[in-house]
């Protein structure tokens, strides 16, 4: 059975049975929703993101379970006083170890001032101008998830409230990791609420400019909203969780999902200018369209798909999630779509031959060879700029005013101590305090802590001194095996830095770990995945088309747009220095799929009417318009959230949707009239 044809029938069914099947649709969305809200889990980790078997992450964690977290919370005072600091640090270690989900606390050597003295040694964590103290807290909780980090964090404030409220002259923050991980939740949230609904009121304005009525775009949105209810059952049948990566499934299926919609809305209306009803234009309509919307949907679905083989637990779950949310939104479309057309009548059969022709004339308009041309070689010339190249500094994706990247950074310049620091294991001794001797001749390091610090102070009360079990815990694990701590001289997220640090750490043990050593792999995993996910992406989604096409011009022309989107993005990132970095490349599935489904609609139209360019420019045309112009509001408004990372992810799918608009509606349509003869039978 010809694709066609099925869709019509599915199509004609929904029509005839609404209720039938908007019930079938109620009873799974209810089932769906039910199952999610009791089995779905969020994972809020970044380990979560990666293979909990990969040998960098099982060192990691098994010195976590030995040792406890190397992701420590870092409490930082900034005062002109040293003395008040003094009293404050003295004060708040006691306070912060009652804390619940508190492992340790870290705030000086515990040993009577006396014997400091004596030994010459500073007690307390400072700064070099005696400017900041810092307090280290190791949560107990390894691998920082936000639902247990966050308590953590509210009562830590408290303290800290409470105990600084007599020293105004004194200021308090936290940094680390675990800070980290609640601003990306809180400000995402937050951001995410207040932007997406500036965006489905922009979306509502294009909607009612477009097409002057708001029932047909409104129950594609209803419908879309199914499809995310039903794609959270799947989800919840396997992987079973969302993690920070794929939770924004949603998003991308609102962004991509719409399309399907506007292309039936605006075919639907073109066959109604013709005289026929709702009911009978809805069937053809699908039908018709079939070619497209299959060939677009099961293309990008594969692009997202693709992502299962880059090696990144995180972006392959969202490609799994995406490209099947994909499938069952195109399904929806063709199904639940019609019939909920078909339930609210609409007031009459209204024309719109004035507003196509009045896009099909701008679009025509502009079809001259000097702007074809210019458009050709400025994306040629724009892909010969080379790569925008790749940012692992994970501060750059914090906000902008991020308190915890200011204390971070702080600590780095004024300071050898950092919330972020690598660490050894050994098995003697013997063996821990040769490895802190030779890290102090490394010009990479700063500060080193182990076991020889106790030991050098041991001489003074002698050998049989007794150390509190919370400080000897750091160093001493309850198997008898020894840490050695080693801290960045310099700015261990940046990429220059931290690759000499992280490369001499790995030349003295390759087993060393840290967040350092974790980043470092984890960058390297994200860019490895960019590169897979494309080259891969790249050659099933020409497969895809071929396979639509079976002939080689049609499948060129209609992938051209995709690769001079690319290839020209590229470019302007180059220019505007926008680096891809771990979250901005999940924009990369997202533009080809978006940029093949406009090649695939206009190539398929213009075999369709025969080679005619108005009607495909009047037809397709504004329907490619209107989902980037969707599309760009969908995501656009999030340019503006204070999260960096979100921000360039937006920035770039804003440029990679506008590009591949203007290369479908101006360069596209000049080739297809060049290859007239070759496309039409």
């Amino acid at each position: 059975m010809k694709r066609s044809h099925w869709f019509y029938r599915v199509a004609r069914f929904s029509v005839d049975r609404p209720w039938l099947v908007f019930t079938i649709a109620c009873l799974l969305a209810i089932l769906s929703f039910s199952a999610t809200a009791v089995h779905l889990r969020l994972k809020t980790s970044n380990l979560d993101l990666v293979d909990p078997d990969l040998p960098a992450i099982k060192r990691f964690l098994d010195f976590a379970d030995e040792f406890g977290t190397p992701n420590v919370l870092v409490v930082v005072l900034e005062g002109e006083e040293p003395s008040a600091m003094k009293r404050a640090v003295d004060e708040l270690g006691p306070a912060l170890r009652l804390v619940p989900g508190v492992r340790a606390v870290t705030d000086k050597i515990p040993l009577p001032s006396e014997r400091l003295d004596r030994a010459g040694v500073n007690p307390y964590f400072t700064s070099r101008d005696l400017g900041m103290f810092m307090l280290f807290i190791q949560p107990e909780d390894a691998r920082s998830q936000a639902e247990t980090i966050s308590p953590l964090l509210d009562q830590v404030r408290l303290v800290l409230a409470e105990k600084l409220q007599d020293a105004p002259n004194l200021r308090a923050g936290l940094t680390g990791i675990p800070q980290y991980a609640i601003d990306d939740r809180d400000v995402i949230q937050q951001d995410i609420s207040t932007l997406s609904l500036f965006s489905f009121l922009l979306i509502g304005v294009i909607f009612v400019t477009a097409f002057a009525a708001m029932r047909r775009p409104l129950m594609a949105m209803v419908t879309l909203g199914f499809s995310v209810i039903l794609l959270l059952g799947v989800i919840t049948l396997y992987p079973g969780h969302l993690t920070l990566l794929s939770a924004f499934f949603a998003s991308i299926l609102f962004g991509l999902g719409i399309d399907y919609g506007i292309h039936i809305i605006n075919r639907t209306e073109e066959f109604m200018n013709e005289g026929m009803t709702e009911q009978d234009a809805l069937p053809l309509s699908i039908s018709k369209l079939a070619p497209e919307l299959t060939t677009g949907g099961i293309t990008t679905s594969v692009i997202f798909f693709s992502m299962l083989a880059c090696g990144f637990r995180g972006f392959a779950e969202l490609g799994l999630i995406a490209g099947i949310g994909m499938i069952l939104c195109l399904f929806l479309m063709i199904s639940l779509f019609p019939a909920l057309l078909t339930l609210i009548p609409h007031r009459q059969n209204r024309t719109i031959s004035t507003r196509e022709s009045r896009v099909g004339r701008l679009l025509m308009a502009l079809q001259y060879p000097g702007i074809t041309a210019a458009l050709a070689i400025a994306a040629v010339a724009l892909s010969l700029l080379g790569s925008p190249g790749f940012d692992g500094n994970y501060t750059d994706l914090q906000p902008k005013d991020s308190e915890a990247v200011r204390l971070e950074r702080e600590m780095v310049t004024r300071s050898d101590l950092s919330p972020q620091f690598a660490v050894f294991t050994t098995d003697t001794k013997a063996a821990a305090i040769d490895l802190a001797d030779q890290l102090l001749d490394e010009d990479t390091v700063g500060e080193v802590r182990s076991i020889a610090d106790l030991e050098m102070l041991a001489p003074v009360d002698g050998p049989d001194a007794a150390w509190p079990d919370e400080f000897l815990q750091r160093f001493v694990s309850p198997s008898g095996r020894y840490a050695v701590y080693a801290y960045p001289s310099g700015d261990v997220w940046n990429p220059i830095e931290q690759e000499a640090f992280v490369t001499s750490m790995q030349a003295i043990d390759p087993a060393v770990t840290g967040m350092p050593v974790l980043g470092r792999f984890m960058t390297d995993l994200s860019n490895r995945a960019l590169i897979i996910t494309g080259v891969v992406g790249g050659i099933l989604m020409f497969l895809c088309v071929w396979a639509n096409y079976r002939r080689l011009l049609p499948s060129l022309l209609a992938i051209l747009p995709t690769l001079f989107t690319v290839a020209g993005m590229h470019g302007v990132m180059k220019l505007l220095h926008i680096p891809f970095n771990p979250i901005n490349i999940m924009a990369l599935p997202v533009i080809l799929g978006i940029a093949v489904d406009d090649g695939v609609h206009m190539v398929h139209r213009f075999i369709q009417e025969k080679g005619d360019l108005q009607r495909t420019l009047s037809g397709s045309g504004r329907s490619v318009v209107l989902t980037s112009l969707t599309t760009i509001a969908a995501f656009g408004s999030l340019i503006f959230t204070r999260h960096q990372g979100l921000a360039s992810f937006a920035l770039l799918l804003v440029i990679g949707v506008a590009m591949a608009l203007m290369l479908s509606v101006l360069l596209l349509p000049r080739l297809l009239i060049l290859a007239r003869k070759h496309l039409v039978r």
